[in-house]
């Protein structure tokens, strides 16, 4: 089967879905599948993989790029595919609906309503606004949305999402993890073995609440004084973190590895005695699974995603409100070393569930489902035709060039005959196609 996977981004950008998409690759693959990523942007400088396709774009950030379109090869090879499998909301399954002539999955890997909330910076009811009308707008470009977890999914439905939605947990390769290749001590990692070592492993970024998990840090650390944090990942907030690590009078505690190789996880990992997160904007977060498998308690918020993975009192402790809660769960994991080893014991059973191997399995099957069904084929508007709604947005470009005007007596309105001629360049591109199969 000729699969592509569509995304925003991929290798070198560091995240869970560009790790997710690299996987689900890898296995399908050694399955005999013929299986395309569809980005945007540049090479990965540390040499690319077969079969990824890169459109041109303009960057906003490092690694990430921005684009109205894919290029012309993109389009060609994308019209071929048999499947195409989404795993972003914006600038992938809209692209993927202009130009695909088979099924569309989008698989929801983010919770773009607190998203939204965390880098926009405006009140959450406005956020949760603005969802309710692009999250149903957008995932109607797919035929079926895949959601990584249970409560994700009622999430998702509460947000006004009308396709259909199937629960396929994300997956991890577990054998890294059962076994790490070459295991970290305590005392390589310049921390006492005596230290209780807690871990958080992921992007260093304003959505993933680490300063709350400092503040709670410091909360437990009155109670537990060999308690230890180990940050591994890196972000824009590394420095702030570190300040503020002082400010609270535990930078002695707190140590940041930065960036790691996603084969050193495991070794870092085999060195802690907890998992820890504040963040409640996961969807079914590929590092508490890692670190199930490796047979960590995991003490965390009951947010949608990770209620799905950690079951409270045999995996784990999970809290209410961050805030106030999480300094007690790793309280009570610290001091109770008998408790922990029967958790880690739990968390390994758990984590067997989440094997890459039944996730790709099962997607594979949802994917020989759309082949033999076609729902695509039903659709009001059809996958490769679809054209901007220019009525629809000429009038507010228009008012964004009225508001242009230079210091100099004003500009001429802006040229928007590049909207029209991309709707019609991208209409007889369809047609090409269509006359070429």
């Amino acid at each position: 089967m000729k699969i592509g996977m569509v995304t925003s981004c991929y290798k070198p950008v560091v995240n869970g879905v560009t790790h997710m998409i690299s996987m689900y690759k890898k296995e399908l693959e050694s399955w005999g599948h013929e299986v395309y990523v569809f980005t945007l942007g540049q090479p990965d400088p540390a040499g690319e993989e077969e079969n990824v396709i890169r459109s041109p774009a303009i960057p906003f950030k490092e690694g990430y790029y921005m684009s109205l379109r894919y290029s012309r090869e993109a389009q060609k090879l994308m019209y071929q595919m048999e499947i195409l499998h989404c795993h972003h909301l914006i600038m992938s399954v809209e692209l993927a609906h202009r130009y695909a002539n088979c099924p569309i999955v989008y698989t929801n890997h983010t919770r773009y309503d607190l998203y939204v909330n965390s880098k926009a910076s405006i009140p959450q009811p406005a956020a949760d606004a603005l969802m309710r009308q692009i999250w149903p707008e957008f995932s109607d470009f797919a035929d079926v949305v895949i959601t990584p977890s249970e409560s994700v999914r009622q999430v998702m439905l509460d947000f006004g999402v009308r396709r259909p939605i199937k629960v396929i947990e994300n997956g991890v390769d577990l054998v890294p993890f059962q076994n790490p290749p070459a295991p970290k001590t305590k005392t390589e990692l310049g921390i006492p073995e005596t230290a209780v070592l807690a871990v958080y492993i992921g992007r260093i970024a304003p959505e993933k609440n680490l300063f709350t998990l400092l503040d709670q840090l410091a909360v437990a650390h009155d109670i537990v004084p060999n308690l230890h944090l180990g940050l591994g990942g890196r972000g824009a907030l590394e420095q702030a973190l570190r300040h503020y690590a002082e400010c609270l009078h535990i930078s002695e505690f707190v140590h940041f590895w930065g960036a790691l190789k996603y084969e050193e996880v495991p070794n870092y990992l085999a060195a802690a005695d907890m998992f820890v997160t504040a963040s409640t904007t996961e969807v079914h977060p590929l590092t508490v699974i890692e670190a199930m498998a490796i047979g960590l308690p995991v003490a965390a918020p009951a947010s949608p995603g990770i209620i799905d993975s950690v079951v409270p009192g045999e995996s784990g402790f999970l809290v209410q409100d961050p805030h106030d809660g999480l300094a007690a769960a790793m309280v009570g994991l610290a001091l109770d070393e008998t408790q922990r080893q029967q958790m880690s014991e739990s968390a390994k059973v758990a984590s067997l569930k989440y094997d890459i191997k039944n996730t790709v399995q099962r997607t594979l099957a949802l994917y020989q489902q759309l082949q033999g069904t076609r729902p695509d084929l039903s659709r009001e508007k059809r996958h490769g035709r679809w054209l901007r709604q220019q009525e629809k947005w000429l009038p507010l470009l228009d008012q964004l060039s009225a508001l242009i005007r230079s210091e100099k007596g004003g500009i001429a309105p802006l040229n928007l005959k590049w909207f029209a001629n991309t709707n019609e360049e991208e209409e007889s591109s369809v047609h090409e196609l269509e006359g070429n199969e």
